[in-house]
């Protein structure tokens, strides 16, 4: 009995395979992976450059140039370029809008300074200017000892890299949400050429028919995101782990867009409800840019433990322990939502 139901699954399987090979769906997942590699592989780097880079003019006697010049050029401060005047400095403040300039000038008075902003700084980045320039010009005061310590709680934490840290994001969309689109579309195709309403007769189970369907968002979820993967950040990452996390968080997403289709007659009216889901799940990329900020509340949804899973995985110490208990997680979630739909789309050929 179980190798005759293996047997209408795999023949299932086979016939969808080839009818998504004819279809539209599969180019459009294959193409935005290749789109998404070459884009970030030419266009963005490894690493953005987050140095700031200060205009300078020493409006000051030649006496005091060569002092006014060494002071700014010691300081921590990232790129300093000089200038002869502010016209100068304006001149290369608009090519390069996202530097600072400085007016540096010395009197009988002492040391002064003015600041050059952009105008779109905020009143706190204009702050943090302000503090940075003259607690970098007081460190150069002689005599002056600083006694500020500064602790870091995790020193030795590791950072992904500016191209790999958008990596779990382009994952979480491609294996988690895009299959929840892709297979309601699959679903809805079917139902307008009557293939659902056949089960009703047919010796294949609606369940194996759904299953058959799962497999196939499986195949290309898995293919897109290891060819990802592997074109940026080769064997850094935990492929045994990235296999799992891939497997169970695209069964999630298609079971997910299973159970929304089963409750639509059509792609026009379970839009809206797909489109809510994918914009509901994505709240949790907030928390993933801004770790500070993981209330509760978001840390529920289903897409944050796919987000911190997959860059668990490309961390060369990451928590696997945390990436096997989401996977565990999902799965199980993976197969309530499946009984759910099947038990939906039986109700849906009887009516």
């Amino acid at each position: 009995m179980a190798e005759k139901t293996f047997q209408k699954l795999w023949i299932t399987f086979l016939k969808d395979l080839k009818l998504s090979f004819n279809g539209i769906y599969f180019y459009i997942e294959v193409g935005m992976a290749v789109i998404f590699t070459l884009v970030m592989v030419f266009v963005v780097p490894e690493n953005f450059d987050s140095s700031q880079t200060f205009h300078v003019v020493l409006d000051a006697e030649p006496a005091y140039q060569s002092f006014l010049r060494n002071l700014f050029e010691s300081e921590d401060l990232g790129q300093i370029q000089f200038h002869d005047d502010r016209h100068a400095l304006h001149q290369a403040m608009e090519a390069d809008r996202s530097s600072v300039g400085v007016v540096l000038s010395m009197d009988a008075q002492g040391l002064q300074y003015n600041l050059v902003l952009q105008g779109y700084e905020s009143p706190r980045m204009r702050t943090l200017l302000k503090t940075l320039i003259e607690g970098e010009l007081l460190s150069q005061t002689p005599g002056w000892s600083g006694t500020t310590d500064t602790r870091v709680l995790e020193p030795d934490s590791e950072r992904l890299t500016d191209r790999a840290h958008v990596l779990p994001i382009y994952l979480t969309v491609n294996v988690g949400l895009m299959g929840l689109f892709i297979i309601a579309a699959y679903i809805f195709l079917d139902k307008d050429e009557g293939v659902i309403k056949a089960f009703a007769v047919a010796p294949v189970h609606i369940w194996q028919y759904l299953a058959s369907k799962l497999c196939i968002m499986l195949i290309i979820g898995l293919g897109s995101s290891l060819l990802v993967v592997f074109a940026l950040v080769g064997r850094q990452a935990h492929y045994g782990l990235l296999l799992g996390a891939t497997v169970a968080f695209n069964l999630f997403g298609s079971t997910l867009g299973l159970f929304i289709a089963s409750f639509f007659d059509t792609m026009v009216k379970a839009m809206g409800a797909l489109y809510l889901a994918v914009m509901v799940l994505m709240i949790a990329s907030v928390s993933y840019f801004m770790p500070s900020f993981n209330p509760l509340w978001i840390r529920i949804f289903p897409s944050y433990p796919m987000l911190f899973s997959f860059r668990e995985l490309l961390l060369s110490n990451g928590n696997a322990w945390y990436v096997l208990q989401n996977i565990g997680f999902f799965l199980i979630l993976s197969g309530v939502l499946f009984g759910l739909s099947v038990h939906r789309f039986k109700r849906s050929i009887t009516v």
